[in-house]
């Protein structure tokens, strides 16, 4: 499956590569600097880019999984960690004492999942699979690798198509699809045994359509996709190894003095 390259914001123009090495920065800027201030801002920076690349909805559950960590960690470790019998009362919520070392430890986890659960799905989210195979053929990755990796993300869309389609056609039918979880699991095995054996069929098709191509030959594969080496991707990857390269050495002068 070939999947049609999109140029149009300055996040999706950028190349597999660029992105992989923002991702690393990004998480390691997060995980050692251990900067309040920096994981607001990242957070804050990736939902603003979240809604310009009009990808909200697909954020949706990711955001409403933040709150709901954002809710139970704050009061469980509120209530539970306490670091001596002294430690600082804060405050109490229906007659529970909830306590500042642990407000504070829900916030030191908080803040280093939070803002890489919104970068890192903008990240991986933008990136073209094709490109990524290419990508990581001219890394040397071996061919083989890089066409099953590519290609079990972008069988994923195919497949929840197909279920979409087979779901409308067993409605026609007199299926009864929506309503308690009793009536879902009944509905359950007439839509997923149709999904599984079209995936199946579309594996077998697949199959013969690469060995007609030529997969399994020997000779040196080539691609017919260029990666453009952009003025962009060159600043983003000197901005990345600058962060990584900082967090790196913060991270082992910091671990020297507790030494």
């Amino acid at each position: 499956m070939l999947q049609k390259r999109d140029t149009s914001t300055l996040l999706r123009r950028l190349s597999p590569g660029t992105k992989l090495l923002m991702a690393l920065a990004g998480t390691l800027a997060i995980v050692f600097f251990e900067n309040i201030w920096l994981s607001i801002a990242m957070m804050l920076i990736s939902y603003v880019v979240i809604l310009y690349e009009k990808m909200g909805s697909m954020f949706k559950l990711i955001f409403i999984s933040t709150l709901s960590m954002l809710v139970f960690m704050y009061a469980i470790y509120g209530a539970v960690v306490q670091e001596n019998q002294k430690d600082t009362y804060a405050f109490s919520v229906f007659g529970i004492p909830y306590y500042q070392a642990g407000i504070d430890k829900a916030t030191h986890f908080f803040f280093r999942i939070a803002p890489l659960m919104a970068f890192l799905f903008l990240i991986f989210r933008t990136i073209n699979m094709t490109d990524l195979g290419v990508w990581m053929t001219k890394a040397g990755l071996p061919y083989r690798w890089a066409f099953i990796f590519t290609d079990s993300f972008m069988v994923i869309p195919v497949l929840s198509k197909d279920m979409e389609q087979i779901m409308d056609a067993q409605r026609a039918r007199g299926l009864v699809t929506e309503g308690n979880l009793m009536t879902r699991m009944k509905a359950f095995v007439p839509v997923i045994v149709p999904v599984v054996a079209n995936a199946f069929a579309k594996v077998q098709d697949q199959a013969i359509a690469m060995d007609t191509k030529g997969f399994n030959s020997k000779c040196k594969k080539t691609v017919y996709r260029e990666l453009p080496n952009t003025t962009e991707d060159k600043i983003c990857k000197a901005i990345s190894l600058v962060v990584l390269i900082a967090a790196i050495a913060y991270k082992i002068l910091k671990s020297l003095k507790k030494i």
